[in-house]
């Protein structure tokens, strides 16, 4: 059949965009190489590199763009690339603090030198212990040890001899215990020793005391006093030797452990010239490694376990002995390092991935454990977050989960502020009774915050420190031109996606269909859509079908199935509509003629699909001075764009009929089962032809769907979502059954967002389906009743008979109408 011919009908060559497959130079991807960088990007990547390579703290990046537009690759790239040219920062480690023990210093250390400081002052510990137990058990050390107390033990030796002489005089045995004195009556043994003196004293039995009379009793009981009075006098004098002797042996043990650490802690020392304040914890280290000798080197060592190691995987662990820890693991618990972020010498920038950024993965926190029902924390429970880990390099952030956990956004901004990392924010944390407060770190990170706008400009808004720092945006647009160069990245990319995926080459003609999806995917004939997720996930189900299919090759044929497979995934509510429409339940008409009665194609949107939805607008008028009511907007289903461009419609009539009279007029216009939300102008076209229609009396085609906004002048503006629209309508009219006349008006500055699907060019190659592009209501109006619009003449006149005509003879008759009845009224 032999197509109708109309001046403002499309042709099938403007409807779509093909990629002649011959053009793209290969065969298959085969041989192509993977895409050099991103293309397509260079704003964004300009952004990137220069807030990362900048060396001012305060220009930290926010990556704003949809998700699939290789925002989190172009970062992790840039990162890496930088990353790699930076030296490894230093190695930070949290000690215990001889001075503050609530307050555990932290160390800084050159790369690489964490854990081996953590080992040496490990060795240290055991070399020490193990050198004083063979300093204290030497023959030199026990001699010093005698000869030190020699003259102290003659002195207490002639001082007891002197008591116990005195004590036998007054009849009393003494005997000297470690901390007593025994004191014991006797009496002379029978008979006489040869040389005259007394017999020896033997013990006084109880049955000697028994048989002592009264007054021996109390004689002896006086005698006992006098000898306790002695005592009393000796005691001083012996309890000052002892003092003295635990004194000198205290001295003793002192320099012997100071001779025997202190080499070892001056040659530890030596290694670690470099950093002060680890000298200054070997320092103190060693002081309380001396002054602790007697425990290091008498105490048993933990059982089952080295004695350098007590504590590092569980907090309750080295508490968890019968009794609790001993002096000696308590010790050797203290005197642990905890590294908290190491690196090796030859590494470069840490980059670090959070992607689960609460508070306290962010800047770490602390275990505690129990101990006989009472809290404990100390410093060998403090753990790294992600800001530790990336410190001298850069963390990379999903904005998103950042701002859903609780107080992490604070945190990270409290980080950033005063480029330190503290584990309390300022305040003690933790169970009464074991809180500590850690040093805090210094922060030299670069953060990278990946969002959309919506975040960025919300984060703004609501946080005046937010753009102070994070001073660059970098924006990913979801759109690039379609010329040869990125449509050989579309080629590179898919292949290489085949290559890595395991999946078949892609033939050139499949390529040539993923790229014409790329562009009805941004709805522009000459762009490409930037999602590279959506073109992987595409090329991955294409290369899934050849494989099922046995194919050496992924072929055109296997990416159409994944279209259309795809497409079938997405639409089960888009069917839905249909349905209804189809079945009547909703009306649609698609053919006849009705008046003031419109199809109007409006979008819906189910997550990440949308679809077209024919609707039916209708308009009822009268005279009146209310104006065009807008049902919506009264129900408050109306957004504020859709509610704009009906405002817009009174000002059109206004400046096109009501030059000469008063616009009195009400109309109301509505959508006609609409249930959810209405927005957006791209119906405001539709709205002002229903109103056109119902003024005119004139009735609208039925067969014909309308989709474009209006401004007031009359022009028709380009509106989005022009592809599903055309291809809704089509859909209802196929199921229906095509009719030659059917078809969609659409404004002319969106020819170029076209890219239908091939049943539809089919049809319209048929003369089966027809879209006609207007760029004025005037067109749109002739198209839709059939009769013209009519232009005025010199004194603003139009044609009898003419659409126009009509609508003013109508607005003026409203006008007389109500001059006469406020005139009968009074008013």
């Amino acid at each position: 059949m032999q197509r109708p011919s109309h001046p403002l009908e499309l042709q099938p060559q403007d409807l779509r965009r093909r990629t002649n497959s011959a053009s793209l130079g290969f065969q298959t991807t085969r041989d192509l190489p993977a895409p050099e960088g991103m293309v397509g990007q260079d704003r964004a990547l300009e952004a990137i590199d220069f807030a990362l390579e900048i060396q001012d703290s305060r220009y930290n990046l926010f990556v704003a763009g949809p998700p699939g537009s290789g925002r989190l690759t172009a970062v992790t790239t840039a990162v890496e690339r930088i990353a790699r040219q930076r030296r490894a920062p230093q190695d930070w480690c949290y000690v215990y603090s001889f001075e503050q023990p609530e307050e555990p210093r932290v160390i800084p250390l050159p790369p690489g030198k964490g854990r081996e400081f953590a080992r040496d002052i490990d060795a240290f510990i055991d070399n020490a212990r193990r050198e004083m137990r063979r300093a204290f058990s030497s023959d030199s050390t026990r001699q010093k040890r005698d000869t030190l107390l020699k003259d102290l033990e003659e002195e207490r030796k002639t001082i007891i001899a002197s008591v116990k002489r005195d004590g036998r005089t007054l009849g009393f045995l003494l005997e000297f215990g470690p901390s007593s004195v025994a004191i014991q009556p006797a009496r002379p043994a029978s008979g006489e020793r040869d040389d005259g003196e007394q017999d020896t004293l033997v013990p006084l039995t109880d049955d000697d005391f028994q048989r002592l009379s009264p007054q021996e009793r109390e004689a002896l009981e006086s005698r006992r006093r006098s000898v306790e009075g002695m005592l009393d006098q000796a005691a001083p004098q012996l309890h000052a030797l002892d003092e003295e002797e635990n004194k000198r042996l205290r001295t003793l043990e002192r320099e012997t452990a100071e001779a025997t650490v202190q080499p070892l802690a001056d040659e530890l020392a030596g290694r670690y010239a470099v950093s002060a304040d680890a000298l200054d914890f070997i320092r103190l280290l060693a002081r309380d490694v001396i002054a602790q000798s007697e425990i290091l080197r008498t105490g048993d060592d933990p059982v089952g376990a080295d004695s350098a190691v007590t504590s590092s995987a569980a907090p309750d662990e080295w508490l968890s002995a019968p009794g609790g820890p001993s002096a000696l693991t308590t010790l050797l618990h203290r005197y642990r390092v905890n590294v908290i972020c190491a690196h090796r010498e030859d590494d470069h920038a840490p980059v670090v991935h959070e992607i689960n950024p609460t508070r306290a993965n962010l800047v770490g926190w602390q275990e505690f454990g129990t101990h006989e029902g009472r809290p404990f924390t100390d410093h060998m429970m403090i753990k790294p977050g992600a800001l530790h880990r990336a410190n001298g390099g850069f963390l990379v952030l999903q904005a998103n989960d950042l701002l859903r956990a609780p107080n992490a956004w604070d945190a990270l901004k409290r980080v950033l502020r005063f480029e330190t990392i503290s584990l309390d924010g300022g305040e003690p944390q933790g169970p009464v009774g074991a809180s500590q407060r850690p040093e805090p770190i210094p922060a030299a990170v670069r953060v990278a915050l990946i969002g959309d706008r919506g975040m960025y400009f919300g984060l703004a808004e609501a946080d005046p420190e937010f753009r102070q720092l994070f001073k660059v945006r970098a924006d990913f647009d979801v759109e690039m031109p379609r010329n040869a160069a990125t449509e050989q990245t579309y080629a590179r990319y898919a292949g290489n996606v085949a290559r890595t995926t395991g999946g078949a080459p892609l033939s050139a003609e499949a390529v040539a269909l993923l790229i014409e999806e790329g562009s009805r995917w941004i709805e522009r004939q000459d762009r490409l859509a930037t999602l590279f997720g959506e073109l992987r996930e595409l090329t991955v189900e294409a290369c899934y079908r050849a494989r099922r299919a046995k194919s050496e090759i992924t072929t055109g044929e296997h990416m159409r199935q994944a279209i259309e497979a795809r497409e079938r995934r997405l639409s089960i509510l888009a069917d839905k509509d249909e349905q209804e429409i189809e079945e009547g339940r909703t009306f649609i008409q698609t053919e006849g003629a009705v008046v003031g009665q419109v199809n109007a194609l409006t979008v819906a949107s189910s997550g990440d699909y949308s679809f077209s939805k024919p609707t039916r607008i209708t308009v009822r008028t009268a005279p009146g001075q209310v104006g065009v009511i807008d049902v919506e907007r009264e129900v408050a289903l109306g957004g504020s764009f859709h509610s704009k461009g009906v405002l817009i419609l009174s000002g059109y009539l206004r400046g096109r009929y009501a030059q000469e009279f008063p616009l009195s007029l009400s109309a109301s216009l509505a959508f006609e089962q609409t249930y959810g939300g209405v927005d957006g102008d791209s119906a405001s076209s539709s709205e002002l032809y229903a109103l056109l229609s119902s003024l005119s009396g004139v009735p609208i085609k039925q067969n014909l769907a309308v989709t474009g906004s209006v401004n007031q002048l009359g022009e028709i503006q380009p509106v989005g979502s022009v592809t599903e629209k055309v291809e809704g309508f089509f859909t209802v009219c196929q199921k229906r059954g095509l009719r030659d006349d059917q078809g969609v008006i659409i404004p002319r500055a969106s020819i170029t967002s076209l890219m239908l699907r091939d049943d539809v060019i089919e049809a319209v190659r048929a003369g089966k389906f027809h879209i006609y592009a207007i760029a004025t209501v005037d067109e749109g109006i002739e198209l839709l009743t059939g009769i013209p619009a009519g232009q005025p003449d010199k004194n603003g006149r139009y044609l009898e008979g003419t659409i126009n005509a009509r609508v003013l003879r109508t607005l003026r008759t409203y006008s007389e109408r109500m001059r006469a009845y406020y005139g009968a009224n009074g008013r």
